[in-house]
């Protein structure tokens, strides 16, 4: 009898291994190849589900998106701690999101020459910013912030706070970089207030 598979599981694999190949050996070593090797997986198997590199760079930021947003879903509470908890998941605090961040780089400078990935990185850029247009909502609505604030400068300005520490995370070596993360969030929050 023929093994069925369940194309949701394979995917998921595939995806895992891609983003350990993007991390270990960057976007020179991404190939069809390199990732059904790593999946264990037979290279025709994998053309298959994917049958150019683009096809799997696609997938790759689609996993991260759909990840993101399944964590963002998840999300609990209101006002301060709701948005604070917004902005932590956007930020590399564990092993998975740092894993995506990095991912998310390597393929985001492929796309900045490379047209059939653009829309990718691009959809992942506008969603980051969403979700801070998001978090400003939930403090004003919480009455968290000045009223009189200008809601797309402010959303700018966290968005550039988010990429930047997103970034100064990945080298930081603090033991607490979580602790720190909040900090800057909580501080940034706090010049918002009326």
């Amino acid at each position: 009898m023929p093994r069925l598979i369940d194309h949701d599981d394979r995917n998921d694999e595939i995806g895992a291994a891609a983003f350990r190949v993007l991390v270990r050996d960057g976007i020179a070593g991404l190939s069809v190849r390199k990732v059904a090797e790593e999946a264990e997986i037979a290279t025709a198997s994998l053309r298959r589900a994917f049958p150019t590199q683009d096809a799997l760079r696609r997938f790759c930021f689609d996993r991260i998106r759909h990840s993101v947003a399944a964590r963002l879903r998840a999300v609990t509470g209101e006002g301060r701690e709701r948005a604070m908890q917004w902005m932590r998941e956007l930020l590399p605090l564990d092993d998975t999101r740092r894993t995506e961040l990095i991912v998310q780089l390597q393929l985001s400078r492929l796309a900045l020459t490379d047209e059939s990935l653009r829309g990718s990185a691009a959809d992942l850029h506008d969603g980051v910013r969403r979700v801070c247009s998001s978090v400003l909502r939930q403090l004003s609505e919480a009455g968290v912030t000045d009223p009189a604030l200008d809601a797309d400068l402010e959303t700018a300005r966290l968005h550039a706070l988010l990429d930047g520490l997103a970034l100064h995370l990945l080298w930081n070596t603090s033991d607490d970089p979580a602790g720190q993360a909040d900090r800057v969030l909580q501080r940034h929050i706090d010049t918002l207030s009326v």
